[in-house]
């Protein structure tokens, strides 16, 4: 319609001209009417300079952000994720009082964001926090469709000691989502899509950047971090570290003092890195690593990290997987836990490819990411160790979740944002990979094999996944079609509930 539109305007002006009037604007108007296409021209740059004040307790931040405005509109403010100000008041932390004790182990104290300046395009700006619990920042700017400018922030994170997701402990400091992120603008209401933070997934909704980042410690302290970390000098007692990484949706670091290294290469020659001060953790640890590496790359394709770590960490709860770190808790560390601690390092492995890599939409569609991780992480342990391995895991750890009554009318496929930890865990975790294994048994493990490697060939191009397109792989890798049965299990499987049952194969 719009073609003929413009068809209609280049003849009447070229009739104009014909009759001896010149008229240049009605063409190049109507050529101005082209719609805007929405979507970043380039991903934001990041420029992180840091540096870590033990006494304080503090990390002391100067960001330099170059965002791209693929929006369509001109914007006027963009939205930030500021999280660390979620620590200022205990009312708004988003673990549930059971865990209250285990993540904030030393009693709480306030923490927070101490915000000294934000510009844009080198001049002062307007901002102001936003949310309950203040965790969002409103940065003014003027930048059009398609175009960019530059914001810098100023700021001090005061950090507690804790478990969470920003803290200290007695072996490391850790850090994710610690700098402001932009969220994701939505061109259907017109506002950025902001997510509140969950403690049983992921939850950081943004878009693929590269970054840039320098961290100066004391001597001796010990770094990972998404894309590595590389120590480039040693003066006054201090140690600077630089870190890069492009194309990550999540870039976190830690560092500690207490730390020794181990490491090891896969077959394809990716780095396995553990940081840790337990015995004879660090071979459990690496042994388990590689393998899954190896066999997942011999089913997907080319594992999607060069270096991959392992660190101790004071961290106590499940999510704490990003993009080459994943942070595994000191307790599954000790000799009794091997079993619960090679389930988590291979569920942490599938993670860097369905999820992190293979990105899908973290919160409304985290099953495709956790069902999914989930029952890799098993078909890893059954390769590694055999079906009866495989079996037995599977009726310990899901045949009770498929015998209890879930409230509330949750499903698989419901938004992560409305579960607690346990019911999380046992809907979208465990019936969530119960789905993915009836799907094996209908179709067979090379087909379903086959469809995954497939779902994460789509995600190549960095767009978000869905649930479509999951579906379209399986029908891709098997020729034939899989919606109405996939459907029907993650609506229907709680239905187990009514049945007896003693073994599930």
């Amino acid at each position: 319609m719009r073609n003929k539109k413009l068809i209609r305007i280049i003849a009447i002006v070229l009739a104009v001209l014909l009759a001896g009037g010149v008229v240049f604007g009605a063409l190049f108007s109507a050529l101005a009417e082209q719609p805007t296409v929405v979507g970043n021209p380039e991903r934001h740059q990041y420029e992180l300079t840091m540096e870590y004040l033990a006494e304080e307790q503090a990390l002391h931040v100067s960001q330099r952000l170059v965002y791209y405005n693929g929006t369509g509109k001109r914007l006027d403010a963009v939205v930030f994720y500021a999280v660390g100000n979620m620590f200022r008041r205990e009312s708004a932390l988003m673990y549930e009082t059971k865990d209250s004790e285990k993540v904030f182990f030393a009693g709480y104290a306030p923490a927070g964001i101490e915000l000294r300046s934000v510009r844009c395009d080198d001049k002062p700006t307007d901002f102001g926090f936003q949310g309950e619990g203040e965790i969002y920042l409103r940065a003014g700017c003027d930048v059009g469709p398609g175009g960019r400018c530059t914001f810098e922030f100023d700021y001090f994170l005061l950090l507690m000691r804790c478990g969470a997701f920003q803290g200290v402990g007695d072996t490391d400091v850790r850090l994710s989502a610690f700098c402001f992120v932009p969220g994701v603008y939505n061109a259907r209401t017109g506002q950025f899509d902001m997510k509140k933070p969950l403690s049983h997934t992921r939850w950081l909704d943004c878009e693929a950047a590269d970054y840039r980042a320098s961290l100066t410690l004391p001597r001796g302290w010990a770094v990972c971090a998404t894309g590595g970390a590389e120590r480039v000098s040693d003066a006054d007692d201090r140690t600077v570290w630089q870190m890069e990484a492009d194309g990550v949706r999540e870039f976190a670091l830690s560092f500690g003092r207490r730390w020794r290294e181990a490491s090891r290469q896969t077959a394809s020659g990716v780095s396995v890195r553990t940081l840790t001060n337990v015995r004879g953790a660090a071979g459990r640890v690496l042994d388990v690593a590689v393998a899954a590496i190896d066999q997942c790359e011999a089913w997907f394709g080319d594992f999607p990290v060069q270096t991959l770590t392992f660190a101790q960490s004071d961290a106590p709860l499940d999510n704490q997987v990003f993009t080459g770190v994943v942070w595994l808790p000191a307790r599954l560390l000790s000799a009794g836990e091997g079993d619960r601690l090679a389930q988590r390092i291979r569920y942490a492995v599938a993670q860097q490819i369905f999820g992190l890599s293979a990105w899908v939409e973290p919160s409304a569609d985290a099953w495709l990411s956790d069902s999914v991780c989930e029952y890799v992480a098993c078909l890893l342990l059954e390769a590694a160790s055999g079906r009866d391995r495989f079996l037995a895991y599977v009726n310990r750890d899901w045949v009770s979740a498929l015998q209890q009554t879930v409230p509330g009318g949750l499903h698989i496929t419901s938004d992560a944002a409305l579960f607690d930890a346990d019911t999380y865990e046992l809907v979208v975790r465990q019936r969530g990979a119960v789905v993915m294994h009836e799907l094996r048994l209908a179709m067979g493990l090379e087909d379903l094999v086959a469809g995954l490697r497939t779902f994460r060939d789509m995600g190549k191009d960095g767009h978000t996944l869905t649930e479509r397109e999951f579906v379209s792989a399986l029908d891709a890798a098997s020729g034939e079609s899989w919606e109405a049965f996939l459907t029907d299990w993650l609506f229907n499987v709680g239905d187990y509930v009514q049945q007896d049952m003693t073994w599930y194969e």
